[in-house]
Order: C-alpha cells, then sequence, then structure tokens
C-alpha cells in the first residue's frame, strides 16, 4: 500500500450536500455529547465570529486524539519527579518548608503544560461549513487566527497518510489548494483524511452544478 494517497476528483453527479446528505462521513461522526471528539458530523451549537446568519457547519476536526499521546505521557512521567526526587542523595537536608515550595512550584509548571498542550489541541479546530472551510489557529487565550476560503474557490484537494501509525489509526493532512493567491489549506492529523477529502470535492462539485444552473437559467 502506497504512503501517500490522493483523493478522487471523479466528475460524477452527486446528491446535494446542502440537503444534508452526509453520508460520506456520517459513518465515522461523533456526537456533540462528546466534547472531545476529533470528527463531529453536523455539530450542534457551534458558531464561529466569521459564521453568516444563514451558514451552516457541517464537519468539525481536530488532531485525531492519539496525536495527544506524546505530552501526555510527558505529564504523567513529570508528575512523578518530586516523589523520586525524595532519594536524591542530599535533599533530606534541605529545609521541608522549601521542599514543599520547591515541589508545588514544579507542580504548577507542570499544569501549565498541560493546560497549555490540552488547549492546543481542543481550540485549533478545522471546520466545513456549506460555503466556506475555516482554519482556526489558537495561539493563547487572548489570540487566535482565522483563515477561511469559499468553497467554489477550490483548486485541488488531496490528502496525505504517511506511515504505520497514521495507517493503522487512520488519521492524516488534508491540503487544499485556492485559486487566486494560491493559497494551500491544511487541515493537519485529521482523522479519516480520505473521508474529509472525498467529502469537500463533494462539496466543491455541488458549488460548481449549481454555477452551472444558475448561469443556464
Amino acid at each position: 500500500m502506497p504512503d501517500v494517497f490522493v483523493a478522487s476528483s471523479e466528475k460524477t453527479v452527486l446528491p446535494s450536500v446542502k440537503a444534508r446528505d452526509l453520508s460520506t462521513v456520517s459513518g465515522h461522526g461523533q456526537s456533540m455529547r462528546r466534547p472531545w471528539s476529533s470528527f463531529v458530523v453536523n455539530p450542534r451549537r457551534i458558531r464561529f465570529e466569521t459564521q453568516d446568519k444563514e451558514e451552516e457547519v457541517l464537519l468539525l476536526l481536530r488532531r485525531h486524539l492519539i496525536t495527544n499521546v506524546g505530552w501526555v505521557l510527558v505529564t504523567l512521567i513529570a508528575s512523578f519527579v518530586p516523589l523520586f526526587a525524595q532519594v536524591v542523595p542530599g535533599i533530606e537536608m534541605l529545609p521541608p518548608r522549601f521542599q514543599l515550595v520547591g515541589a508545588a512550584a514544579w507542580y504548577l509548571l507542570v499544569l501549565g503544560y498541560l493546560l497549555q498542550n490540552f488547549f492546543d489541541w481542543y481550540f485549533n479546530v478545522f471546520l466545513v461549513t456549506d460555503e466556506r472551510i475555516i482554519d482556526i489557529d489558537f495561539y493563547s487565550l487572548i489570540y487566535k487566527r482565522v483563515s477561511a476560503a469559499k468553497i467554489r474557490d477550490l483548486e485541488d484537494v488531496t490528502f496525505s497518510q504517511v506511515g504505520a501509525v497514521r495507517a493503522l489509526f487512520d488519521y492524516g493532512t488534508v491540503y487544499m489548494q485556492t485559486a487566486g493567491a494560491k493559497v494551500e489549506f491544511e487541515f493537519e492529523e485529521v482523522p479519516h483524511p480520505r473521508k474529509v477529502a472525498a467529502f469537500v470535492n463533494e462539496m466543491y462539485l455541488e458549488e460548481e452544478q449549481e454555477e452551472i444552473e444558475h448561469r443556464v437559467r
């Protein structure tokens, strides 16, 4: 099996996505009752700052849960460091109050590391609406960047899934090239990249079909 796949863009007559035909991705979608989901189809009560009044979010994506394993393990290991420090020669000579303050400072650092990585995962989201693709990059609680492109402006949609781990857990990166300034959007490390790429391709074809019908009229 090759390491890199390209989603098919075969010109076929597709059912209307705007009629909420989400069959391409609905088999993997999770309910918003699961707040930690990284692949949510037709999410409810989701709004973003630049959302139009009639615009509907069809797909919400985060990085695959498995990508969090590294920092979770680091957090767990770091949590036991003060316990192991008790066996270090000479540590018992320090005043108990100094040891307590040092342990508290260490755990505050660990907590900060945990929260930073969690917020980075939870608030960095990718959205597909019935009109646009949205990339929300979270940098801190007071700063984020929102990038968007119209579905009809897409020129190419591909995805990559490199390596055994990504193939095993079915996650990868979806690339979307837009017209004009040749801006490329990357939905990084998202679950089911083949499904996502196929879904966006379907939406593009739907937009194209609607534009042709409008011109004919």
